[in-house]
C-alpha cells in the first residue's frame, strides 16, 4: 500500500511538471467555437508517458494501476485545464478492450499507435446505450450522440443491439456508411454519429457488453469528477490572484468582506466535492459514483460562473483565462450524466438497497 502510494505521488509530481510545461506553451491555448483536432504529437508524448495505459494490465502493455491513480492524474489535469479528452480517448475506450480481452487493440492503445474512442449514448440526456443502433447481416445501422475523439483512421467502439442481446462492435472510422456531424467543444469536439449499414467487427456480446460499459462509464464518471475537482480549484486559485492584485476605491477586492466570503464558501464547496470523490474511487459504488459526478459538476459550474462575475467586464473576454474554466466546467459537468440526471441515479439505487 505505502509502495503505491509513493508510486501516485511520483505520477502527480511527474505530471504537474509535464502540465506546467504545456500550459506555458502556445498549444494550450483553446479557440471558442472551432473543432479542434486532437494533437497526435502530443497524444504520443502520453503514451511515452505511460498515461495512456495506466490501468490495462502489463500483458496489455499497460501499467496496471487502480483507478484511484488514474483519478489523481485526472485531478492534475483539471488543474491544469488540459485541454485534451484523455478520459474519452483513453481511458474508457481501455475498460472495454480490457474487458474484450483483446491484448493486440489494447496494446495499440497504450502505446498510442491507434486512436479509438466510444460511442455509447443513444440521444441526448438517456443512459440508453443498445437501443438506437442495431447489428444486423448488412451491418451497423442508427445514430450515436456526444463521440469524442473522432479522428480520421480512428477506431470506434459501438454499442449496439443484436439477436443475441447487447454487444459492442468495432468501426474504422473511415468506413463507408458513417456520418459525422461535428461540434466544438473545450477540449476539441463531440460528434453527432450516424450509421447506414457499416462494416464492424464484433467484440463483446450479452452479459459481458454490459459489464465493459458499466466498466467504462464507471471509470469515465469518476475520472470526470477529479479532472472538474481540480478545474474548480485551479479557477478559484487564479480568481483570488486576481482579486489580490485588482483595486477598487482604494482597496484591494480581496479585502472587502462579501467578496471574501464568497471566495471561503468556493473553497468548502470543492474541500467536500475532492473528499466525495474520493470515498467513491475507493468503493466504486454506483450510488457514490453519481453522488461524486453530481457534486462536481454542480461545484465546478457555480465556481466558473462566481469567478466570471468577480473578475467583472474582463471575465466576459476570451482572452481571460477563468472563460476556459467555465467551458471545461459545462461541457465536463454534463457529459456522463448531468447532477441532476445522477442525483435521481443516487436516489433510485439507494431506494433499491433499501427494498432489497
Amino acid at each position: 500500500m505505502q509502495e503505491m502510494d509513493e508510486f501516485i505521488a511520483m505520477l502527480r509530481d511527474s505530471a504537474e511538471g509535464f502540465l506546467a510545461d504545456f500550459q506555458a506553451s502556445p498549444n494550450a491555448k483553446t479557440e471558442i467555437a472551432v473543432p479542434r483536432p486532437l494533437d497526435r504529437e502530443l497524444w504520443a508524448v502520453m503514451a511515452e508517458l505511460g498515461w495512456l495505459g495506466l490501468l490495462l494490465p502489463e500483458s496489455q502493455g499497460g501499467l496496471a494501476l487502480p483507478l484511484a491513480a488514474a483519478a489523481e492524474l485526472a485531478e492534475v489535469m483539471g488543474r491544469y485545464r488540459f485541454p485534451v479528452p484523455y478520459i474519452e480517448a483513453a481511458i474508457m475506450p481501455g475498460q472495454i478492450l480490457s474487458v474484450a480481452g483483446n491484448d493486440r487493440l489494447a496494446a495499440e492503445l497504450a502505446s498510442g499507435d491507434q486512436l479509438f474512442c466510444l460511442a455509447w449514448q443513444d440521444r441526448p440526456g438517456s443512459d440508453n446505450a443498445f437501443g438506437m443502433c442495431t447489428l444486423s447481416e448488412g451491418g451497423v445501422s442508427g445514430s450515436k450522440s456526444f463521440v469524442a475523439a473522432v479522428e480520421p483512421g480512428s477506431q470506434i467502439l459501438v454499442s449496439v443491439n443484436t439477436q443475441d442481446g447487447p454487444g459492442i462492435v468495432l468501426v474504422d472510422s473511415d468506413a463507408a456508411g458513417i456520418a459525422v456531424q461535428r461540434s466544438a467543444t473545450a477540449s476539441g469536439s463531440f460528434c453527432q454519429l450516424s450509421f447506414d449499414k457499416v462494416t464492424c467487427t464484433p467484440l463483446l456480446t450479452g452479459l459481458l457488453a454490459e459489464q465493459a460499459l458499466a466498466s467504462a462509464l464507471t471509470a469515465g464518471r469518476l475520472l470526470a469528477s477529479a479532472f472538474l475537482t481540480g478545474l474548480s480549484r485551479a479557477c478559484l486559485r487564479d480568481t483570488v490572484d486576481y482579486l489580490n492584485q485588482r483595486q477598487q476605491f482604494g482597496r484591494k477586492l480581496s479585502s472587502f468582506q462579501s467578496v471574501s466570503h464568497r471566495c471561503v464558501d468556493m473553497h468548502i464547496h470543492i474541500e467536500l466535492a475532492e473528499a466525495v470523490w474520493r470515498v467513491a474511487a475507493e468503493s466504486e459504488d454506483l450510488a457514490t459514483l453519481s453522488a461524486a459526478k453530481a457534486r462536481a459538476s454542480d461545484v465546478a459550474q457555480n465556481v466558473g460562473r462566481q469567478a466570471v462575475q468577480l473578475h467583472g467586464a474582463m471575465g466576459f473576454t476570451e482572452e481571460c483565462a477563468v472563460g476556459e474554466y467555465l467551458r471545461l466546467a459545462l461541457q465536463y459537468g454534463n457529459w456522463l450524466g448531468s447532477a441532476k440526471t445522477l442525483r435521481r441515479t443516487f436516489q433510485s439505487t439507494r431506494k433499491g438497497e433499501a427494498l432489497a
